[in-house]
This record gives structure tokens, C-alpha cells and sequence, in this order.
């Protein structure tokens, strides 16, 4: 039955009446690609700069060709100042790309951002960012390796005959902006961060039949951290996650255990175990290490949806890498996603 599924979904990127396809791309360690969830997170940890790399594959299974989302993201610290360096302009790059059907359909987007974080009180223990950013977005659709029913012959598909689909176009780019903010609070123990962005402000069109109707809508996100020490060798880091975009709207909650194995002058090598869950769709373990100024991490979704036995049967990994700078500074607790 799997094998059928690969026309379902190119009839929902033609026609967008798949959901999937008319979200935005959903990581499992969205707290590992900061910039996808606030733009008031750019800069935001104790590194001078970070550089995220995420992996994700979906629908893995035998006949199909799964759907390959990649992220790559830099982001810093551009200025301080001077008398109060706890108080910062960040700034950030992000390249993100869906593709799909063996490379046919690529969904691609390039983003910068600027964010300002401030200390509200002496102590450096209350802090506010904001975060500004803009997006450029395209979507390919290489119609020469799709095959049509009015395609088929008695030897098989022909793609070198006509398609007799009069309504076939390629896809207009777009520009959208988006904003963030973000509150902090943290000390030697324990720190805590709540915030809310929104993505594309402006509904624009997004249709390969030129349907006016169908439009990529806004992204609206609310998030929240904490961190803690539980010992002086075990750290507890939770965080959720609530999208609304359109009719769509789930919630992503969950918890990391770090096992501290080494202490070092640069950042302690942390072995880091965890477990999400995703409202009705998925549980999600995750594994991870962070040594020096390197940490991987990978999760594998556990499907509890019991609507569909197709997608039931369907793998979904990810993968993350983050490199930081090695220069640190204000943010004491190890943490995966800071």
C-alpha cells in the first residue's frame, strides 16, 4: 500500500490539498535550529557564534522516496557593549530547503536576521531580546520527472508526451518578514526563557495551478525553556513548543538529561539523553553528545498516530550538529539548544 502513497503526495504538491505540504517544515529538535523557532534567539547562549546544521528524513520506507529537510544556520554576537557586554546586537544567517519526490519538488529559503538583547536590572539576571528578520522563498518543481496518467502507454510511462494538464506553472517567489521576543531569566542554578514570533505577517500565494485560493499562511510560535542543576554532574533542560499556522496548530513538550563526564577549561563533555513527544504524532528519544565545542544529536520519531496505517509504517529520522566558538561566556548550565 506504501507504494501508492508517492501519488498522493504529488497531487498535494499540486494542488496543496495535503497539509504537509502546506506547513512549514516541523523539526523533532526544534530547539536545535533556534532560528527557525524566534528570530530573538540569534546570538542568544554563551558562545560568540554557533553554526546549526539539521538532517531531517520522513516517510522512509520501501517504494518511497522520502521527504529530505535540511537547515543551516550561523548566527552571533556582531556587537557589545562596551561598559555592559551582557548587552548585544546579534545578527544570523538560515538556509532552509524541503525536497521531496527524488528531488522533482525543492522548497527553498534564505533568511537574515538581526536581534538586540538588553539586561533589565544589575544583576544581568532579567534580560529581553527582540529579533527582526526577512525571508526569501522559492519552490522548483521539475515537471520533466513527474510522470502523468495521460503519460502512459503500453510499454509504459512516456514522459515525452504531453502532460494534458493545462494548468501546470511554476511557483512566483516571495519575500516575507517576520519578528520575535524573547524574556530571560537565569543565575548560577537554574535559568528560565518564554517567548513568541511570528512568521510571514502577509498571506501570499504559493500555487503550481495558479490557484489564487491557495497560500502559504502566517507561522505563529510560543516557547519556553528551563534549565537546572540536579547534581553537580546531571543538568535538567525542558522546553515546549506551541505553532499555530492556519487550521493547523500542535505542541511539542519534553526533557533532556545531561551527564556531565568531563569537566574542561572549554565546555564540558556532556552526554545528553532525552524525550519528546509530539501531540498525537509522535514520541521522540533523543541521543546526543557534546564534547569541547561540538555537539550531535540524533532523534528517531515513534509514531502514535493511529489514524493512518500507512504513515504508521513510515521511519522519520534527524540529525543536528551545532559548532560553537570557543569562547564562552554567561551562560553557566550545559545546555543542547544554548
Amino acid at each position: 500500500m506504501v507504494k501508492y502513497l508517492k501519488y498522493f503526495l504529488l497531487i498535494g504538491i499540486l494542488s496543496g490539498e495535503a497539509d504537509v505540504f502546506a506547513q512549514d517544515p516541523v523539526f523533532s529538535q526544534f530547539y536545535s535550529s533556534p532560528l527557525n523557532v524566534n528570530p530573538a534567539l540569534a546570538g542568544n547562549g554563551s558562545a560568540d557564534w554557533r553554526f546549526v546544521a539539521n538532517r531531517r528524513s520522513q516517510w522512509i520506507a520501501d517504494g518511497l522516496d522520502p521527504l529530505n529537510t535540511t537547515s543551516v544556520s550561523l548566527d552571533g554576537k556582531l556587537f557589545r557593549q562596551k561598559d555592559k557586554e551582557t548587552n548585544y546586537i546579534g545578527g544570523g544567517l538560515l538556509f532552509l530547503q524541503d525536497q521531496g519526490m527524488a528531488g522533482a519538488y525543492k522548497s527553498n529559503s534564505f533568511s537574515f536576521i538581526l536581534s538586540s538583547h538588553v539586561s533589565l536590572d544589575d544583576n544581568d539576571n532579567n534580560g529581553l531580546s527582540i529579533g527582526l528578520g526577512g525571508t526569501y522563498s522559492n519552490t522548483l518543481i521539475d515537471y520533466s520527472q513527474l510522470s502523468f496518467a495521460s503519460q502512459l502507454s503500453s510499454s509504459g510511462f512516456n514522459r515525452s508526451l504531453p502532460t494534458s494538464e493545462p494548468f501546470l506553472s511554476t511557483i512566483k517567489p516571495y519575500f516575507a518578514v517576520f519578528a520575535g521576543v524573547t524574556y530571560t531569566y537565569g543565575d548560577e542554578n537554574q535559568s528560565f526563557d518564554i517567548g513568541a514570533s511570528g512568521y510571514r505577517f502577509m498571506k501570499t500565494n504559493k500555487s503550481a495551478l495558479s490557484d489564487p485560493t491557495q497560500i502559504d499562511p502566517p507561522r505563529y510560535n510560543v516557547h519556553a525553556g528551563y534549565q537546572t542543576y540536579l547534581s553537580p554532574r546531571m543538568v535538567l533542560n525542558t522546553n515546549a513548543i506551541y505553532v499555530k499556522e492556519s487550521t493547523a496548530n500542535s505542541y511539542t513538550l519534553g526533557l533532556n538529561l545531561g551527564h556531565i563526564l568531563e569537566e574542561n577549561d572549554l565546555q564540558p563533555t556532556v552526554l545528553n539523553t532525552g524525550l519528546w513527544y509530539r501531540a498525537n504524532e509522535a514520541i521522540i528519544p533523543y541521543l546526543g553528545l557534546s564534547y569541547r565545542n561540538f555537539q550531535v544529536g540524533l532523534t528517531y520519531d515513534i509514531n502514535t498516530s493511529t489514524g493512518n496505517s500507512v504513515y504508521g509504517s513510515l521511519k522519520t529520522y534527524e540529525f543536528s550538529l551545532i559548532i560553537r566558538s570557543p569562547q564562552s561566556s554567561g551562560h553557566a548550565i550545559p545546555c543542547p539548544w544554548k
